[in-house]
């Protein structure tokens, strides 16, 4: 069994542009053969992180840039800028993970995604072990360069230090260390995963999943033509700048899920960090607006409704409820009709499946027409209250 939450959120954002492609426009997607308009997994799940972080007070780095910030904490103890940058260079290479490098950039060749304590934590082993890091770091990049030139004429550019029995143990020992500074997790990292090719020791399985969030109904690009006018006026009639600008607007349903027992064993069995995660994430999807273009279209909406279920044998993503897009006219608007269809949905998925699995469920949001809802459980007033009800359900022995 598997206890999973289900997060289903009809948001209705005004005129914004929450998610922009390479050109500008906001992101679309085509389903049930109409265009819709799209804010992608990745915009969602970084938005909603950045926010859990905050709350709970635990940064996590996703970065290509950590030889530079090891380096500039080094610089703080009183390091050189030479010796600094070289050494937050060394210590990420010591690692010896397949396929990492440094470039001429500074930065290393793949992401790295670790707590932000664990920079401190490179910069002790480096004050503490200097040379042995040096040492490792050359075995590292002698390896690299070797297996590059397989099947080439040319040899490795860089020899592996000889070392003696009792330096090589310290090498293998430094290099553990640095490993497990970067293969170290904190609960960002426990709830959205980590991938590092070629090091299953460093990989993460996430255990939120977080679905495309599309409008329920067909939408179309909107252009706005606007013009900056220069303060200081001449005898171009005061414009000094002349643009046009995409929009969209629309009722859009995010989904997500908590696969709650894979959390647990990424946070060690720890409960309490669990439900302060869980709480935290959930409050956050349900309010999350997207930033981009903030002081140009302000759309910071509340939520129409937020639905969340416990479940106890798998995600049930509801996004079929409207393949057949959502009509509306003059005087429904698109929220009500889509809630109305999601409410029908959900219905139906519960005469398919049963009930038996659905321990908890309940709703809460700004609509109107939620009083009419017969198939997404309780009502619940308040978001607060709502996800204090989910979060007990789920980890009922947190805290206890």
């Amino acid at each position: 069994m598997s206890l999973i939450i289900d997060a289903h959120v009809l948001h209705s954002l005004p005129l914004s542009n929450p998610n922009r492609d390479e050109y500008g426009s906001p992101k679309t997607a085509v389903y049930g053969a109409v265009e819709r308009s799209r804010i992608s997994s990745a915009c969602l799940k970084r938005g909603c992180r950045i926010k859990v972080e905050d709350i709970l007070g635990d940064r996590a780095l996703r970065t290509r840039r950590v030889p530079g910030e090891v380096a500039a904490e080094l610089r703080r103890r009183g390091w050189d800028e030479q010796e600094a940058t070289e050494a937050g260079e060394t210590v990420v290479l010591a690692a010896g993970v397949k396929g990492l490098a440094i470039t001429e950039a500074g930065v290393t060749s793949v992401m790295l995604y670790l707590p932000a304590a664990g920079i401190s934590l490179l910069a002790d082993l480096v004050e503490a072990h200097r040379d042995t890091i040096a040492l490792a770091a050359q075995q590292a990049k002698a390896k690299a360069d070797a297996d590059a030139a397989k099947g080439k004429k040319t040899g490795p550019k860089t020899k592996a230090p000889k070392l003696d029995k009792e330096t090589d143990q310290k090498v293998k020992a430094v290099k553990e260390q640095v490993l497990q500074i970067i293969a170290s997790r904190n609960g960002a990292i426990a709830a959205f995963g980590r991938m590092l090719a070629n090091t299953p020791e460093v990989t993460v399985d996430g255990a939120i999943a977080v679905a495309h969030a599309i409008t329920t109904h067909a939408a179309d690009e909107q252009r706005d033509f606007f013009t900056a006018v220069d303060d200081v006026t001449g005898t171009d009639n005061g414009s000094a700048h002349m643009g046009n600008a995409a929009y969209t607007s629309g009722t859009f349903y995010r989904y997500s899920t908590i696969n709650v027992d894979e959390l647990l064993r990424n946070l060690d069995g720890d409960r309490e960090a669990a439900t302060e995660l869980t709480r935290a994430f959930l409050t956050e999807f349900a309010r999350y607006a997207p930033s981009a273009k903030k002081n140009s279209t302000a759309p910071f909406t509340p939520p129409a409704l937020v639905y969340f279920a416990v479940r106890a044998d798998q995600p049930i993503n509801l996004e079929g409820a409207f393949e057949a897009p959502v009509t509306a006219d003059d005087t429904s608007g698109w929220t009500a009709p889509s809630i109305t269809a999601l409410d029908q949905h959900a219905a139906a998925t519960h005469a398919f499946y049963g009930t038996d699995a659905l321990l908890t469920a309940a709703h809460s949001g700004t609509a109107p027409n939620l009083g009419t809802l017969t198939a997404l459980g309780t009502r619940i007033p308040g978001l607060k209250d709502l996800v204090e009800t989910i979060t007990t359900a789920a980890l009922p022995e947190a805290g206890q």
